[in-house]
């Protein structure tokens, strides 16, 4: 085996150079420069040179031995892949099912390149540059530590609970989704409880339980374990108080896995006894499906939680779909099926009306089987309201979601995305901010947060925000974009550059179009051919249109912009609705076809019923 001292004086790759100590990836006089722990990934592999390493190895030598599931390891080997220009069938990384990874090239080990006199400040000063922009880089360049952003000393919410890190000891990665079932059943069941705050926090925190405890402003904190031999699940849990760490409850049940909604219940009741005592109200559940069933259910939740990824979206809904066929009566999985119909004309561009009525019947259904989930259908509604530009009822709809008695915090994302496609920016922070509380390492929550406050000019705060939702996975044309022009409207064009190519690798589309853009942001003189590069990128549908109208309204051609603002009177939603009122766009704005065209999309007359006003930029709501 190769060692790191070996590696770290540089060795080749295939067509590629690879300098870990510098941070660089190098070929033809490209300079690439991965996030650092993108990098240890490689190098883990590069250490073997050829033979496979397993997820337990990369977990000690990457992650120094923390828990975690598939997908950062899954993403980490997906830049990996788009750095190298890797697509199938792979010529540099080769994934071997159920044991891990291995490199296609053999490592080639040699002396730096450098004169020996040169120093190596420059190398350590990009470094640590490329580390201090790496928590805001969006698709898949997750930051390794959270990002510190609460106040030291702030007050514990009374009668308040954080949901840490339930730990898959099984020693079988494909048990990560029943882990992440025992924990989101859990924080479901426990919101029953009276006047208790329950918040499912995701990534994994080293620090001591006070600090933690003050971070998510809790009185206790929860941690456990789910161990399986023999068919049979063990959950065992710790209760702490956040002030001192002293262990104020715990225990453990256990049950054939094949009987999972069971033993999760009895691990509600059993944590709600020891936070409550068991005179306390008793929790809503639902009837207990059957056990095929509710594993494709728990299976497809898990899938879905991950829709950011690869074909996810679509396995979730066919495990949705194989639930409800065993199980005609079990609302969840018609409520989460609906939900995955809902979103798949935005990530896949399914037919915007085959998915409508497919959510609205599938949503029916369901509530016709099982009422308690009619509330939280209202979030469907909700969505699809929106797709029709049915302001007035979309709001209203999702009023009832994030009102119902448990509630699923992507009804605050999509309810803050409905409000920013109105031009109501504060109302659309506010809304995802309510959402963070209740759910503070949700990714899409967050990347909200940070949408919001970027659209409102809190840079700081944007910053803050993106740094979390990167950390927690979260990706999208709409998050990467608005990531690149935060970091472009602080002067960072190159880092902005940097995040604009990196996601045209991910998405596997050319980028001929970005370097000539960025080269116009900075010459005017080259506007022309920046716009003629972004329109043949259009013309052969290379490119979304949301990067099509901000390229035209940056570079003059307000006409042409008004073009691609037009496609927001088709069907469904050509792009977000919020692009045409983020700070960029004020020209846009100006324009004379501007306003008819959001009085032809209904938003005029739901500012109207709201007693909003124009200001000839923003829009000004009483309620807000």
């Amino acid at each position: 085996m190769l060692t790191n001292e070996q590696l770290d004086a540089g060795f080749k790759l295939g067509d590629w150079e690879v300098l870990p100590a510098k941070g660089l990836l190098r070929r033809d006089g490209e300079d690439l420069h991965p996030e650092p722990l993108i990098l240890k990934v490689l190098v883990a592999l590069a250490r073997r040179d050829g033979d496979v390493v397993t997820k337990d190895e990369f977990n000690q030598e990457v992650w120094d031995g923390r828990a975690f599931g598939d997908e950062p390891l899954l993403r980490a080997i997906s830049l990996l892949r788009g750095h190298f220009e890797d697509t199938r069938p792979y010529q540099y990384i080769d994934t071997l099912h159920r044991r891990g990874y291995r490199l296609l090239k053999r490592v080639e080990l040699h002396v730096s390149d450098e004169s020996p006199g040169e120093s190596s400040a420059p190398a350590a000063t990009e470094v640590r540059r490329w580390q201090a922009i790496a928590a805001f880089i969006a698709a898949g360049f997750f930051a390794i530590a959270a990002y510190m952003w609460f106040q030291n000393g702030a007050e514990p919410e009374p009668r308040s609970l954080a949901i840490l890190q339930i730990e898959n000891l099984t020693g079988d990665p494909d048990k990560d989704y029943v882990v992440d079932g025992v924990k989101n059943i859990l924080a479901q069941r426990l919101a029953g409880i009276p006047s208790f705050t329950i918040k499912n926090i995701i990534l994994d925190y080293d620090d001591e339980p006070p600090e933690i405890a003050r971070r998510f402003k809790v009185e206790y904190l929860l941690s456990g374990d789910v161990q399986s031999q023999n068919g049979i699940l063990k959950v065992s849990y710790l209760i702490t108080l956040g002030e001192n760490g002293a262990t104020t409850g715990g225990g453990e049940v256990s049950g054939p896995e094949s009987s999972l909604f069971d033993l999760q219940e009895r691990l509600a009741k059993a944590v709600r006894d020891d936070l409550a005592g068991p005179a306390t109200q008793q929790l809503i559940t639902q009837g207990e499906p059957d056990s095929a069933a509710y594993n494709s259910y728990m299976r497809g939740i898990f899938a879905l939680e991950l829709r950011f990824d690869g074909d996810n979206l679509e396995t979730a809904i066919e495990l949705f779909e194989e639930s409800v066929r065993l199980d005609e009566n079990y609302g969840p999985a018609y409520l989460a099926l609906a939900t995955a119909y809902a979103l798949a004309h935005d990530y896949y561009g399914e037919p915007f009306e085959e998915m409508r009525e497919l959510a609205l019947e599938t949503i029916a259904k369901g509530v016709s089987v099982d009422p308690r989930i009619e509330d939280a259908s209202w979030a469907i509604h909700g969505r699809i309201f929106h797709q029709e530009k049915e302001w007035s009822k979309s709001e209203a709809a999702y009023e009832r979601a994030i009102n119902a008695e448990v509630v699923d915090s992507n009804a605050f994302s999509w309810y803050s995305r409905m409000l920013a496609s109105t031009g109501r920016l504060e109302k659309a922070r506010d809304i995802a901010l309510i959402g963070e509380n209740l759910d503070p390492d949700n990714a899409m929550v967050n990347s909200r947060i940070a949408m919001a406050q970027t659209w409102l000019g809190d840079d700081s705060e944007a910053y803050k925000y993106f740094g979390r939702s990167n950390a927690l996975g979260a990706t999208g044309n709409l998050h990467i974009m608005s990531n690149a022009l935060l970091l472009y409207r602080d002067g960072k064009a190159d880092e902005s550059k940097m995040l604009s190519l990196a996601a045209t690798k991910l998405t596997d589309t050319p980028s001929y179009w970005v370097e000539p853009v960025y080269e116009a942001l900075a010459d005017a003189g080259k506007g022309d051919a920046a716009l003629a590069a972004v329109n043949q990128a259009w013309e052969e549908q290379l490119i979304i249109p949301d990067i099509v109208l901000i390229v035209r309204t940056f570079l003059g051609d307000l006409d042409g912009a008004m073009e691609i603002a037009a496609l927001l009177e088709g069907e469904g939603e050509a792009f977000s609705t919020e692009m045409i009122f983020i700070p960029e766009l004020a020209p846009l704005r100006k324009h004379p076809g501007f306003m008819p065209l959001v009085d032809r999309i209904g938003i005029v007359a739901y500012w109207n019923e709201l007693g909003c006003t124009w200001d000839g930029d923003r829009v000004h709501c009483p309620t807000d």
